[in-house]
């Protein structure tokens, strides 16, 4: 079922006034009747400028939304309030929300009797809105209809996608289910499409952590491997690298899944398991496609290793990630996947290994982030020390703070 978008622009006796994306949509038309019971005049707009009018009605204030929420709650329109117009509001003005504060993920978490939503800011989880607890039901099954899982099957987790048309900035957002005591949770991963165009230099390296990075990125060919948990700026940085690489007169390749952010000039290239669209099967195709610079976007089994590593021995430098706690575990990883020690020594070029920090400000709070570094060369060394090592210099320069050195890397 195709989820509706649609403003209510004005209601007289039993005609009701809507914006609508698309006047000619007969089944949208009839969804909005049966829930309203009126006459429907529907008035063409594009989803921005209703998303626009979204947005200038709920800054009249909570009360109104509220009010509003509690008339879905009548016997009459229970059967589909997430259909609802107040339902579609608070769902957009959440993620609207979000993106505005730059949060990375939203959480939706139901309780007994409220529905609490939590915002990551900086890598930390901050309460935005404790909302009333019926809530949960229609607004979750709103942003599975968003993201195509399956709404009648509340006892399994679900997956999906879709992409946010916000007033000022696009996203994808990738949504993830879980079936806990109470309802289903969920967590949105917010993915802003634009791209910002961030470069090495911008990300705040030290200058030998970033003449480091540019070397590696200069090389003709090798493999390169950064690591660290999901959210610590992997992606950022491997894309900060290639926006450099592009300026030659070469062919980058990216194989990622999901494609996080666009990238100018590089052909990005989804993954879908779903139909046998690996990563391995993935980089079988793009070694015929005549690549010189190949990112791919997780290293998770033994035959994209493997490939992975022959790509490199044969004229390609090649980028990926790999969960591993350090850089030095990342090359004990790959030999476990089935890569001899000989073989990755002679086409390893590095492995990297970051951390997001918040930077202290002047008044003792946190503003932002900065990567701590380590980077691990093939003889056994580090460019600039340990993750601890290059966190300390960050303390020393009175960028971040040793509370948030321990809160990270213990």
């Amino acid at each position: 079922m195709t989820p509706l978008i649609y403003w209510g622009v004005s209601r007289e006796a039993n005609t009701y006034r809507v914006a609508v994306p698309n006047i000619y949509d007969e089944l949208s038309l009839e969804r909005i009747r049966i829930e309203s019971g009126c006459r429907v005049i529907p008035e063409q707009h594009s989803e921005k400028e209703i998303r626009q009018m979204i947005r200038e009605n709920a800054q009249k204030g909570a009360g109104d939304e509220m009010a509003a929420l509690e008339a879905t709650r009548s016997a009459e329109s229970k059967a589909n309030s997430w259909e609802s117009e107040p339902i579609i509001n608070l769902v957009d003005s959440l993620i609207e929300k979000a993106l505005e504060m730059k949060a990375s993920d939203i959480h939706l978490e139901p309780g007994e009797n409220t529905f609490r939503v939590r915002f990551r800011i900086d890598g930390m989880l901050e309460i935005y809105r404790e909302l009333p607890g019926w809530l949960s039901e229609p607004v979750i099954v709103r942003l599975k209809l968003l993201a195509k899982a399956d709404i009648t099957e509340r006892r399994l987790p679900h997956d999906g996608s879709f992409a946010f048309q916000g007033l000022r900035e696009n996203a994808n957002i990738r949504l993830s289910t879980l079936p806990i005591q109470g309802g289903e949770k969920c967590v949105l991963r917010l993915l802003p499409t634009e791209d910002r165009e961030q470069t090495l230099e911008s990300l705040e390296f030290s200058e030998t952590t970033l003449r480091a990075f540019r070397r590696i990125f200069g090389k003709p060919q090798g493999l390169f491997l950064i690591t660290g948990p999901t959210g610590s700026g992997k992606t950022t940085t491997l894309y900060a690298g290639l926006r450099e690489v592009l300026q030659r007169k070469i062919n980058v390749t990216t194989i990622e899944d999901p494609v996080e952010y666009p990238l100018k000039g590089a052909n990005q290239v989804q993954v879908n398991e779903k139909c046998g669209f690996t990563f391995a099967a993935a980089m079988r195709s793009i070694l015929r496609q005549d690549p010189d610079v190949i990112l791919v976007g997780e290293i998770r089994d033994t035959e994209t290793a493997r490939i992975a590593v022959q790509a490199a021995q044969t004229g390609h430098l090649v980028l990926s990630t790999l969960h591993t706690n350090s850089a030095k575990a990342a090359t004990e990883r790959l030999c476990d996947l089935g890569i001899s020690p000989a073989v990755l020594k002679d086409c390893l070029l590095g492995v990297a290994a970051q951390r997001l920090l918040r930077k202290v400000t002047g008044t003792g709070t946190y503003s932002g982030r900065i990567a701590a570094v380590e980077i691990y060369t093939p003889d056994g060394g580090y460019v600039q020390g340990s993750l601890r090592e290059y966190a300390r210099g960050l303390v020393s320069a009175g960028i971040t703070d040793t509370a948030e050195i321990r809160r990270v890397l213990g």
